[in-house]
């Protein structure tokens, strides 16, 4: 060290404590890894670092930098948490003028005084070559990007001047640097020369592709300017690239498969003159027919000194995106598709230059160039930690697909590239931005391969992908499962037909003339399906119920005959319903998941934005609408949201009832809305239940499925495997449960009940009783059964006796089993919270009743109730529901039990009133044709019946007999 200060005597202090930093710095971090063939000391290598750390910052005479502190690359990654720069160059006005610069929204990077050394190599430590460079030191490593490279700074010591530092908060921690400035190398060692053959003796691209033609063992020097040059790829564990040298009309493919030679895809650009030796001739296995050069141990890249640029400006390619004919190159046949044809076009192989704007999604590869132009990168490997592909990049595109109006989710002009494409970063970003780190295949781009999709289905996807994040993820759906979900919505709009079956060949797509590869066609604007969140629905409908009211279409011609009353009653209710395809000019689809609603009885489809009501039916086979016996399979445990239904909605009728007060003194006054006191609207959708499309099926839907599955086979052996599989499954949260088999008879209606919630209170909740036949007695399990198929021991009636038999039912047990069932009648009330299952209970349907985490069989058992003065209040013994209680519809009982069902038919109208049946129960459907309004202020007694007639509108009436009451949901607006 006092050697070293000799040469500084005349300095400051703090230049000499400066100098002395920097000692050290070089001495720990720097000497341990110099070559021993240089022959420097830590003073010598110290002064030669000083000399190229002046001459940079233009200071040789001058004082010392000591503004900027000497840092290693440890202390770099572990510090610095924030993007900044730093620069020996730049004076204050330089980076206050790249400053102004700034894209919208961005601001510069942090400029930091830092003085950075280190060495390159081709991997993060010695014998660890990926392809990539690295700048490494005694204390570590750290990845690095250039804008221009050379081999000939391999293992050299460099002084960085002007670079930047993006961090990441990935697992493994880090981030990479990006080297604005050539390096300066601080040592200038001695070259050892080994080309691996001659270079006078270097050959043309045509002769080199005559070569090719025939069988050649000798090793040949080839040069040539780089017309493709492909990204590095890893595939079965080995990395390798291809490039292809032309020259004129002559094409010579090059195959790079030797490790130390993949850092060789850095220093290499398209039109570039290269000299590439010791390479032989070689075929290559998936490529059957042609022959390529392949590089060996020996081979040596040799840059020409003044590289030429390619002879085509990139930027004239550029087509005008306002005036480019939708038309263009657009192929003669189209393909058909479910609603639409779908018309397919060629892609143009085209150069680009331009400026990064904006990152639309790196997981997929997309971003956006120069404000207007999309960029798709993912149909080749995902830039590791980036690439440098930060908003306000300068990147050079070469043979590039130009794709117009691909999607109706992406720009109109899309660059695509594939294998054969090259994207270099011209100029770094000056801008300060997040990178998102990716793995090396993003699971989108997993989809991407698997399924061989298109550019256009892919586009949809990413725009699927992003929907279902923001509405669904992580309450339903699981953040690693988004990409599966998105799948499964892709196959709901794409037709086999339109899914190709064509595997991706990566010799043919790189080195084959006519170039063919997954771009090269694709469809325009298609798939084209919008996904509208529930919000975005009930926005739309909460507008088009009032934008469509017409006054004089809600009253009868004989209205101007009508008292004021009559007038006004006939105003204060009206519907209307459109098609979901109506709502948009493009096909729509709705995603969300189906709960129950505790506090309103009906069934609700929700995403993370709004909830809405649904109303499900069916159509039978004379084509009528019915109430639909959806399955509480399709809900899970309507407690716990993660497991209800995922469902796709295509094709329901969206429903909007306006209720109003009106105070119109006669019916020409209908065209002035001053007149309406209020109004509000209700909204709900009413879809069949066979137009729903399962994404993500709950737990108990799963084992419906399964038992569908198992009819179609040996249901005992399955049952065998199952019950085996339960046994052995020793899992710890899983707890004893008893459970109880009944068929449902009858409900009533819901509506408002006086319940006791102490001894001297009452209160008002909703409520609705159920009639139900037990099946048996109640069981004892160890695991939850949910909604699989029925035991053997939960109907033969053996174990115990049961009081209170009404009747005997026989029942055949999975077509091997016969025995007499004792059936009790009991009355099940529903109370508070249990409410939800109303839409889920169906006479005629069997179900079974579970409690959990009890061994106690009396929970289930039914007791009569008693009141005030021990008055009993039902005949039938009753049993209260309890919210922590589960219901599973067990469907493969149903048929089994159909012809036994005391249950009617649904009838219509004409066939209810002409019916000689004497049936306390009739079950009838029909269009709602008048509407009562039961109370329209509060404290007044209910005014006369409206006369409005709502075409369309369909329900399903229970009435019975003694207090009976409608199971529709439309019920609660007082139908």
């Amino acid at each position: 060290m006092e050697e070293f200060l000799e040469h500084f005597k005349e300095r400051t202090r703090s230049e000499q404590r400066w100098l002395c930093e920097v000692f050290e710095g070089v001495r720990q971090q720097l000497y341990p890894l110099i070559s021993s063939s240089v022959g420097l000391s830590v003073e010598q290598l110290t002064l030669s670092v000083l000399s190229k750390v002046q001459r940079a910052a233009g200071s040789e005479v001058a004082s010392l930098p000591v503004s900027y502190r000497f840092v290693s690359l440890s202390e770099l990654t572990r510090q610095q948490h924030t993007p900044c720069c730093s620069s020996l160059t730049w004076s204050s006005a330089q980076y206050r003028e790249q400053a102004r610069r700034a894209l919208p929204n961005y601001r510069a990077l942090a400029r930091d005084n830092i003085l950075l050394m280190g060495y390159l190599y081709d991997g993060p430590a010695a014998g660890a070559s990926d392809g990539g460079w690295w700048v490494r030191d005694a204390g570590g490593a750290v990845s690095c990007r250039l804008v221009k490279s050379s081999p000939l700074w391999l293992g050299r010591l460099m002084l960085f001047p002007t670079w930047n530092y993006i961090p990441q908060n990935a697992p493994a921690g880090g981030g990479y640097l990006e080297l604005i400035d050539p390096p300066v190398c601080v040592t200038p060692e001695a070259m050892t020369f080994d080309p691996g053959g001659s270079l006078t003796e270097a050959m043309s691209v045509k002769r080199a592709a005559e070569l090719l033609k025939q069988r050649c063992d000798a090793q040949v020097c080839v040069s040539g300017q780089v017309s493709v040059i492909s990204p590095l790829l890893l595939i079965s564990g080995r990395r390798f690239f291809c490039l292809i040298l032309s020259e004129g009309d002559s094409a010579a493919p090059v195959l790079i498969t030797e490790g130390k030679h993949q850092y060789w895809r850095q220093c290499v650009c398209v039109g570039q003159y290269i000299c590439i030796s010791a390479m032989r001739v070689c075929s290559l296995r998936g490529w059957a027919g042609h022959h390529v050069l392949s590089v060996t141990a020996q081979s040596r890249l040799h840059p020409h000194v003044q590289t030429q640029e390619s002879s085509e400006d990139p930027e004239k390619h550029l087509m005008d995106t306002d005036s480019h004919a939708p038309d263009t190159h657009m192929t003669s046949h189209t393909a058909s598709c479910s609603t639409t044809s779908v018309r397919k076009k060629h892609s143009t192989l085209i150069s680009y230059k331009g400026l990064i704007t904006k990152v639309l999604h790196a997981e997929a590869g997309l971003y956006e160039i120069d404000g207007k132009v999309g960029l798709c990168l993912a149909y080749q490997p995902l830039q590791e930690r980036g690439g440098g592909l930060r908003p306000g990049a300068e990147i050079q595109l070469h043979n590039v697909h130009f794709l117009y109006r691909p999607s109706p989710f992406a720009p109109d002009v899309v660059l695509c590239a594939c294998l054969c494409s090259s994207a270099q970063v011209t100029a770094f970003s000056p801008l300060s931005s997040k990178v998102e780190v990716c793995g090396s295949h993003s699971p989108l781009q997993r989809h991407l391969l698997e399924k061989n999709l298109g550019v256009s289905q892919y586009l949809w996807l990413c725009y699927c992908q992003r929907v279902i994040t923001e509405r669904l993820c992580p309450r339903w759906v699981r953040e690693e499962r988004v990409c599966v979900v998105a799948g499964r919505l892709l196959d709901c709009v794409c037709d086999a037909e339109q899914k190709t079956d064509r595997k991706r060949d990566i010799y043919r797509e790189m080195l084959q003339e006519p170039h063919q590869c997954p771009v090269t066609t694709y469809c325009v604007s298609w798939p084209c399906v919008v996904l509208w969140s529930v919000r975005h629905l009930c926005d739309w409908m909460s507008s088009e119920v009032w934008s469509s009211l017409s006054l004089s279409s809600l009253v009868s011609p004989a209205a101007a005959h009508m008292t004021c009353a009559e007038l006004n009653a006939c105003l204060s209710w009206s519907v209307h319903s459109v098609r979901l395809t109506a709502a948009h000019s493009q096909p729509l689809m709705l995603v969300g998941v189906l709960e129950l609603s505790s506090t309103h009885a009906t069934l609700q489809i929700k995403d993370q934005t709004q909830t809405l009501d649904c109303v499900c039916v069916q159509t039978d086979q004379s084509g009528a609408t019915t109430n639909s016996n959806i399955s509480t399979a399709w809900l899970g445990k309507p407690m716990t949201s993660l497991l209800c239904c995922l469902v796709c909605v295509q094709r329901c009728t969206l429903v909007m009832e306006r209720l109003m007060k009106t105070n119109f003194p006669s019916w020409k006054h209908l065209d002035q809305p001053n007149y309406i006191t209020h109004k509000h609207c209700r909204l709900y959708l009413q879809f069949c239940v066979s137009d729903l499309i399962i994404i993500s099926p709950s737990a108990a839907m799963s084992i419906s499925l399964m038992e569908k599955k198992r009819d179609q086979t040996d249901g005992r052996e399955a049952d065998q495997k199952r019950d085996r599989r339960d046994e052995g499954d020793d899992d710890p949260l899983r707890s004893a449960c008893v459970s109880l088999v009944f068929r449902l008879n009858s409900k009533q209606g819901v509506m408002f009940r006086n319940t006791s919630v102490s001894a001297d209170a009452h209160t008002l909740q909703m409520g609705f009783t159920a009639t139900v036949s037990c099946l048996g007695d109640v069981q004892l399990w160890n695991n939850d059964p949910k909604n699989r198929r029925i035991q053997t021991s939960e109907t033969d009636g053996r174990e115990t006796t049961v009081r209170h038999l009404h009747y005997t039912v026989s029942l055949l047990y999975s077509g091997f089993y016969s025995a007499s069932v004792c059936v009790l009648q009991m009355d099940l009330h529903f109370g508070d919270v249990c409410v939800r299952w109303f839409p889920l209970l169906h006479p005629g349907s069997v179900y079974r009743l579970i409690a959990h985490n009890t061994e106690d069989v009396s929970v289930l058992k039914a007791e009569s109730i008693s009141a005030r003065g021990g008055v009993k209040l039902l005949s039938n013994p009753a049993l209260l529901m309890k919210h922590q209680w589960r219901l599973h519809t067990l469907t493969h009982m149903e048929q089994l039990l159909d012809t036994q069902s005391d249950v009617g038919a649904v009838m219509s109208v004409s066939k209810v009133l002409h019916s000689s049946s004497t049936s306390e129960i009739v079950s009838f459907y029909g269009v709602i044709s008048q509407r009562i309004t039961l109370q329209e202020e509060m404290g007044t007694k209910p005014s006369i019946q409206s006369v409005t007639a709502t075409k369309g509108m369909c329900g399903v009436f229970r009435q019975q007999c003694g207090g009976g009451g409608s199971e529709d949901p439309l019920d609660r607006s007082g139908l």
